[in-house]
């Protein structure tokens, strides 16, 4: 997204150049020289002006972010109390969007109970044999079907595995499953509880370029859907703040059945993303999916305070 200070560094750089040919220009004459050294002292004037500019824009964002980190602390203090959270990254997700939701359900009285990477073979349509191969096996105990895509296939599988609508210990069909899932290369699933998960947050991978196929958006949103078949609810995050088209958030929220059932935040990678993302998980264990942040097809900014 180009943005303010993406103008004022264009700028910045424009008049610099015009002030490198101005002087490789003043010997042209004692006339031309005195024009062009005065047009030479205003784009330097210029350039002052617009690099104090851009330290506003970034003393402003920098407040902002701060402001949103402290109050969102507060916001979300109990939230998510005694509630298990699954964290779980998409392909392409930024690390450090994970970190920062890890910490805020932390802060907000939850627990990760579990943290999933999933690898993008688990949407590759050439590679539906090995989702069909890690899931067969368990078919019958979590609820699988043969006219259900291979994406859902993995979404209900991975969500036996690391999430229950109550509270409860994962017991050995679970860690089965997820195994099975990790020996396939489809998942990485961390051991550190016992415990399964009642909330399952998605962080999904920024807009790329080129953008996703709408066949892998597709089997996206298959598997969120599915995620929720064993969780009581699932919050899709993205950290879209720059761009919204070809992200899982626009694809959930465009897709009217996916949209019903899920919630999503599009600004996660902001300070007050994170805490909109604890929220809407509040919200999502409450029976009240909602979408958040900015961008295109959102409700709201955040949900109706305080959450009740």
């Amino acid at each position: 997204m180009i943005n303010f200070r993406y103008h004022i560094v264009s700028l910045m750089a424009v008049f610099l150049a015009l002030a490198v040919g101005i002087a490789a220009g003043v010997s042209l004459g004692p006339s031309v020289s005195e024009g062009l050294n005065e047009q030479a002292d205003q784009d330097r004037k210029q350039v002052v002006e617009l690099r104090a500019q851009l330290d506003q824009v970034n003393a402003l964002d920098k407040y902002r972010d701060a402001w949103a980190t402290r109050v969102g602390a507060q916001v979300s203090l109990t939230a998510l109390s005694g509630v298990g959270v699954a964290v779980v990254s998409m392909p392409g997700a930024p690390g450090g969007v994970v970190s920062d939701i890890s910490k805020a359900v932390a802060d907000s009285g939850g627990t990760v109970v579990r943290s999933v990477k999933v690898d993008e073979k688990a949407f590759d349509a050439t590679k539906a044999d090995a989702v069909e191969a890690a899931v067969q096996p368990f078919q019958s105990e979590v609820g699988l079907t043969d006219t259900m895509t291979s994406a859902t296939r993995f979404g209900r599988a991975l969500s036996f595995s690391v999430a229950a609508k109550t509270p409860q210990e994962r017991d050995e069909s679970a860690m089965a499953v997820g195994n099975a899932l990790e020996k396939a290369g489809l998942a990485t699933i961390s051991s550190d509880s016992t415990r399964r998960a009642e909330l399952v947050i998605v962080v999904s991978a920024p807009a790329a370029s080129p953008q996703l196929s709408p066949d892998v958006l597709q089997a996206h949103v298959q598997a969120d859907v599915a995620l929720l078949e064993h969780s009581g609810g699932v919050v899709v995050a993205g950290p879209d703040s720059d761009a919204i088209e070809g992200t899982d958030v626009l694809a959930v929220r465009s897709d009217g059945a996916a949209a019903a059932r899920l919630s999503t935040v599009d600004v996660a990678d902001l300070p007050s993303g994170v805490t909109t993302t604890v929220l809407a998980g509040q919200e999502q264990l409450l029976g009240r999916p909602g979408h958040y942040g900015a961008l295109t097809k959102a409700d709201a900014p955040l949900p109706t305070l305080p959450v009740r």
